[in-house]
């Protein structure tokens, strides 16, 4: 039997900076982020370290060194006029496409509730594996 979690996630570059979504998974103990552009990085939990969960984020994001590079995710979406995105099905790995950005948009407000269950699960996976 395979586990496998799928969830959107946003890339932030710094607090100002640009903000990118795309595709958190984990599958088959691996843990892999998709943009529109495809694989950014596959690893396994325990290549993650130097892990944070973030209070300014509400909890719902992390930071970690991910293959020695520093990564800050928000499980959600941190700003009205960041980018949505789509995760399509695919094999071996989902695709994500550029859905829209709103500069009125209030999902993030609508989404906590899934967001938080998100982030338990994500929150579950990383830190048992570490």
């Amino acid at each position: 039997m395979t586990l496998e979690l799928v969830s959107k996630v946003w890339k932030i570059a710094s607090l100002f900076g640009k903000v990118t979504p795309g595709a958190l998974i984990w599958k088959n103990n691996l843990v892999i982020f998709i943009t529109e552009d495809g694989v950014q990085f596959q690893t396994s939990v325990a290549g993650i370290t130097n892990l944070k969960w973030p209070f300014l984020r509400m909890g719902m994001g992390f930071d970690a060194v991910i293959n020695g590079e520093k990564y800050k995710f928000s499980f959600a979406k941190p700003n009205a006029s960041a980018p949505e995105i789509e995760i399509v099905k695919g094999n071996p790995y989902p695709s994500v496409v550029f859905a829209g950005q709103y500069f009125d948009d209030v999902s993030s407000l609508r989404d906590i509730k899934e967001n938080k269950l998100t982030t338990k699960k994500w929150k579950e996976i990383l830190t048992e594996k570490n």
